[in-house]
């Protein structure tokens, strides 16, 4: 049987797609998860052609889908000359293989999508260690059937292809690598704490900001620090944690920590493997909590920064709730909003609006500062 050939992030521009996704409940969550799937299709250059959405009837233990949804997939594909075939929905090993079996594309579940987007942002060492040991943490139940090539992700093994081993000796090389992978994790650890011992000799407070992924944690970061960290309008374009110092004025400075971006229902291995830069947020005096305002599906962000925060033991730390690219919307829907969420802060990040406020805001918390805006 043909092997599938490697594919890595860069071959992805240009090439044609097709989505699948299931219906919610509520009409706006469905297009919302379509809006997510075609952002991480189109940040990996992906060019979306077809959207298949499909009522979330029976789950076929061997595809997914049944049979007639597959042929229409597969009469489409044919026609168009697909490369690619994503679902929103996380696939077994079992149903991924057999859906490429039998349609003749490549099929990439929400999960090596992600994967995927991963392994072309992260820059630094620390982000490299951790995009790989979550690659291998998915790629390790996939070694079945028809053998599926090591570098389906671009792991970072060095196998060329199947024929060269047995699958156990795959299995072994891969556990290595992921046992590997942690101590390496682990020596990061003590290292952030050495710096963190240094912070607190420094007496300097330190503010995490979590949130979304592309809700504009680093603009603002960028904003309150008058830095230059990359930004672009891309899912997950922040993999690598920074660590800024900010002027509050009257002679109070605090330091602002970047963190990785936030997804609804991420993989569990997924926060496993990033756990290490997230825990910064454990350690934090104060939590900036950022959402986009101009989204049409709010209650999905809150809930995730709500359930990573539970996560890491800080649901009760100190926090303040930031209202990002408040540009996007109209006078009075701000207002209403401003009326509704009295403690938080509305900001654009873009504009700069309300960037004085938040500093003077942050004095407040760390410095006990009597004066409110």
């Amino acid at each position: 049987m043909k092997i599938l050939k490697e594919v890595r992030p860069s071959t992805f521009a240009g090439r044609k797609a097709v989505i699948v996704v299931f219906r919610e409940k509520e009409e706006s969550e469905t297009e919302e998860i379509v809006k997510e799937i075609m952002s991480l299709s189109t940040t990996l250059g992906l060019r979306i052609t077809k959207k298949f959405i499909y009522r979330p009837d029976i789950i076929h233990p061997a595809t997914y889908i049944g049979k007639g949804r597959l042929d229409e997939i597969k009469e489409y594909t044919n026609r168009e000359k697909t490369d690619f075939l994503i679902f929103s929905n996380e696939l077994t090993p079992v149903q991924q293989r057999n859906i490429e079996t039998y349609i003749k594309i490549r099929v990439i579940d929400r999960t090596e999508l992600i994967l995927h987007i991963f392994g072309e942002h992260a820059k630094s060492k620390e982000g490299k260690i951790q995009v790989e040991l979550a690659q291998l943490s998915y790629i390790l139940p996939r070694l079945t059937g028809y053998g599926i090539s090591l570098s389906r992700i671009g792991g970072g093994l060095g196998i060329k292809g199947p024929g060269e081993m047995k699958l156990e000796v795959y299995r072994r090389r891969i556990k290595e690598r992921i046992h590997r992978l942690k101590q390496e994790i682990r020596e990061i650890e003590k290292h952030r704490e050495l710096i963190r011992t240094a912070r607190k000799r420094k007496n300097f407070p330190v503010v995490s900001v979590i949130g979304y992924t592309n809700v504009g944690k680093t603009s603002i970061i960028n904003k309150l620090s008058s830095s230059e960290l990359y930004v672009a309008n891309k899912l997950f374009s922040t993999l690598d944690p920074a660590t800024r110092g900010v002027y509050l004025g009257d002679n109070r400075i605090c330091l602002l920590i970047d963190t990785v971006g936030l997804l609804y229902n991420i993989p569990h291995h997924m926060i496993e493997a990033f756990k290490s830069t997230l825990e910064e947020v454990t350690f934090a005096d104060l939590i900036l909590c950022v959402y986009d305002i101009s989204s049409p599906n709010m209650e999905r962000q809150y809930n995730t920064v709500t359930e990573v925060l539970k996560l890491l033991s800080c649901e009760d730390k100190v926090k303040i709730d930031v209202y990002n690219k408040i540009d996007l919307l109209n006078p009075e829907d701000i207002n209403i909003l401003k009326s509704r969420y009295t403690d938080a802060v509305f900001i654009s990040a873009y504009k700069g609006e309300g960037i004085e406020i938040l500093k003077e805001r942050l004095k407040e918390e760390l410095y006990g500062s009597t004066v409110r805006i």
